[in-house]
């Protein structure tokens, strides 16, 4: 008998059920019964909520046999957990029809081969019920103060995990985004594999998801083979959900506390204010095992007018930190005004580390996470990979600049070493005019769109991105042909019958790259 539901099985044991007789749905005797309630009527629409032992004496059911089929279809459909007939001077047997039709949804139809009281057996079951349901709650309340004394010992995820299972006696995964799934009890790569295999939504599994700061962080899991997780079991993972939640939580401040400690020589280390020695004492202060090969610098930029902001910064560098560790990155972060900066130290040389890097941000674009972020406002960038810890500072160079480049022009990429053209324009703005040479070179198209507020300059951009397909340009650019072949003879004009040939094309290519990325725009 279970301690805290009351079955059809359980029932048959009661006193008033010694003479009682199964004549259908044996393979439904573990329905759960959650109320007793005494039913003379064939329509039970508005009586019947689900899981309803019914107890009838057939008085509607003894005319018809479609009346009878009717009523027993309807208790199925309200999903009751059993019927139970007392054979009298209104109904004497089951007709085979209804035995076939309640064996078919595994569905037990009881009968009562002589009176009985439906009022004491309506008021013994329901005080089975109450005082199962005050067992239920009573457990619950006793896990819950194990769980909080717990927390007060400064319990970690694996004591909760192991307090979960010693209740419930089931298989339990609890799985951090980004993470391999933990579970508990352990089990062989097979098992796993095959678990991992199943369909999410499929009912053997029971899923309570983690938030935290509104986003969803983790997942909670129960594996049940059957499938027939009960109350107790639900409730026990909701407690528990919410203690790894707290749990999370406070193991994440406890990290921010670190890292605002380290802030000060994390920022002399990009700065190149620290030595070798001092940068690998730092290091060895943390991970101790650390060998030194490669590393990068990783800045994540937020905007300043997001509402909440400052949680949705807390959860990205939840969330970016888990990603990095997962790929074996040793992750240093602190906050700079608007960034979060992250040095990403790895075991593996920089060849290495830059496929891992592409591996993870070819994937990360895919994410409802990083999906968000985009809408928001959010903006990243990845500086050089460098080969050893002193060039650190390097790497965070060229990510800022990198993430400069991307705010100003649209790119495929925000790896630095994807962008090699638009660093050699960002270097060469800073030692000369950019714009007075740009201007040298589209200075008449520039004007000619002043002057008859033309778009010579966009029509000439995506020729030469198209490589001069006129079709392609004319579809991008939403135009008809003669139209395309109007602007290409007046480009013709301001810049020279030859200007798609050799470097008269580099030159334009590399200056219309230029003006995209140049402040102040010609």
């Amino acid at each position: 008998m279970s301690p805290f539901q009351l079955k059809v099985l359980d029932v048959l044991e009661n006193k008033y059920f010694q003479k009682a007789e199964v004549v259908a749905g044996y393979e439904g005797l573990s329905r759960i019964v959650k109320w007793v309630h005494v039913l003379e009527i064939v329509q039970v629409d508005d009586f019947l909520v689900g899981e309803e032992l019914v107890l009838t004496t057939g008085i509607s059911l003894q005319h018809s046999i479609e009346d009878f089929a009717a009523f027993v279809e309807a208790l199925i459909q309200k999903k009751c957990a059993a019927l139970c007939i007392e054979y009298g001077s209104y109904i004497q047997t089951v007709p085979e029809a209804i035995i076939a039709l309640a064996n078919y949804h595994q569905f037990p139809i009881i009968v009562f081969h002589e009176a009985v009281p439906f009022v004491r057996i309506t008021q013994d079951l329901h005080s089975q019920i109450i005082n199962k349901q005050y067992l239920l709650i009573s457990s619950l309340e006793s896990y819950s103060q194990a769980l909080n004394k717990n927390a007060v010992l400064g319990q970690n995820t694996d004591d909760i995990l192991q307090n979960m299972y010693n209740e419930l006696k089931t298989q339990i995964m609890f799985a951090i985004k980004e993470r391999e799934p933990i579970f508990y009890p352990n089990m062989g790569h097979k098992k796993r594999q095959q678990l991992e295999t199943l369909h999410k939504s499929a009912p053997q599994f029971k899923h309570e998801p983690i938030f935290i700061f509104d986003e969803h962080y983790a997942d909670l899991t129960l594996y049940r083979e059957d499938g027939l997780f009960s109350e107790f079991e639900l409730l026990i993972l909701d407690r528990t959900a919410t203690a790894l939640a707290q749990l999370l939580m406070r193991e994440f401040y406890i990290e921010e506390k670190k890292n605002i400690e380290d802030a000060t020589i994390l920022a002399d280390w990009i700065d190149q204010k620290l030595s070798k020695e001092e940068i690998f004492k730092f290091i060895d202060t943390h991970y101790s095992s650390y060998q030194q090969s490669s590393g990068t610098v990783f800045i994540l930029a937020s905007p300043h007018t997001l509402p909440k902001a400052q949680e949705d910064i807390v959860y990205s560098k939840l969330y970016y930190r888990n990603l990095f560790e997962q790929h074996g990155f040793i992750p240093f972060l602190f906050e700079r005004k608007s960034y979060v900066i992250f040095i990403l130290l790895h075991t593996k040389d920089s060849k290495a580390t830059r496929d891992i890097l592409n591996n993870i941000f070819s994937t990360l674009p895919k994410t409802d996470f990083y999906k968000k972020q985009q809408t928001q406002g959010f903006q990243v960038a990845v500086g050089k990979v460098v080969c050893n810890v002193e060039e650190i500072p390097k790497s965070y160079q060229t990510a800022i600049e990198t993430l400069y480049i991307c705010r100003k022009v649209q790119t495929s990429s925000f790896f630095y070493d994807d962008l090699h053209l638009y660093h050699l324009i960002y270097k060469l703005q800073m030692q000369v005019n950019l714009q007075e040479v740009i201007y040298d070179y589209l200075q008449p198209v520039i004007e000619y769109d002043k002057k008859y507020n033309s778009k010579l300059l966009e029509t000439l951009q995506v020729y030469l991105q198209t490589n001069g397909s006129k079709q392609q340009t004319a579809n991008q650019l939403f135009i008809v042909r003669q139209t395309l072949y109007h602007r290409l003879k007046k480009l013709e004009g301001l810049l020279g019958k030859n200007f798609m040939k050799g470097h008269n094309r580099i030159t334009l290519e590399f200056m219309l790259l230029a003006n995209s990325l140049i402040e102040e725009k010609v």
